[in-house]
């Protein structure tokens, strides 16, 4: 049986070998990263000039509506692997539309695609991350689908082809959408260098590097560019 001198030596030890593995738990946290994306969109305008010369167009910069800005996700680049909990989605069916236009989940999550229109719809997909067709169904009947692994699902219906959306499936907690003011926030990362990415499905990826530190809140801002015509 340890005396009580004896357990104090024995704690200290203990407390000694933790401190020389250099593993301090306030090292072991990163931060979260937040940050605002806009969309540039380049608009040709006439530029008033003097009588003597012909006047010409020139490209300047407008942002796009925050309802373009929903159709942004934002995500860690090559994120490890972590589970988080399933959560239970929803894109439907209104004016022949998919509404909203793009949702990002964890692996193992539900969608459910109820019709609001008054004719029938089919939702369906041909990903390699979810092959799925739900065939045709009226208003008023919803069906649903569970996403097992990670990837990017484009969803189409089979019946009016300009109805598309687009599913992102995470297996990790590092992405967000931006809310309607276009910001957005990334949970807690390891401290170090990473590589950040707003993903447009028009525009496709822009990316930022990062340094992130313990126990510290990072900015990054997006402006995602659209070509000009």
């Amino acid at each position: 049986m340890l005396t009580a001198v004896g357990r104090t030596t024995l704690a200290m030890a203990a407390t000694a070998l933790v401190l020389s593995a250099g593993v301090p738990a306030a090292q072991s946290s990163g931060g979260p990263v937040r940050g605002h994306v806009e969309i540039g969109i380049p608009v040709s305008v006439k530029r008033p000039t003097a009588a003597a010369y012909p006047g010409r167009s020139i490209e300047q910069a407008q942002l796009a509506p925050a309802s373009e800005i929903r159709n942004v996700v934002v995500f860690l680049k090559d994120a490890p692997a972590r589970s988080q909990a399933p959560v239970h989605g929803e894109i439907r069916q209104i004016h022949e539309t998919f509404v909203p236009r793009v949702v990002a989940i964890p692996v193992g999550s539900t969608v459910d695609f109820p019709n609001d229109d008054d004719i029938y719809h089919n939702v369906f997909s041909l990903s390699t991350a979810k092959n799925f067709n739900l065939g045709r169904y009226p208003r008023g009947k919803s069906r649903k689908v569970t996403f097992d692994k990670p990837g990017l699902v484009r969803v189409f219906c089979d019946i009016h082809s300009h109805m598309s959306a687009t599913i992102v499936v995470f297996n990790h907690p590092w992405f967000a959408i931006p809310d309607e003011q276009g910001n957005f926030q990334l949970p807690d990362m390891p401290p170090g260098d990473h590589q950040i990415t707003a993903w447009h499905e028009r525009l496709g990826e822009t990316t930022r590097s990062v340094r992130v530190d313990a126990g510290r809140s990072t900015i990054q801002d997006f402006t995602l560019p659209v070509p000009a015509k």
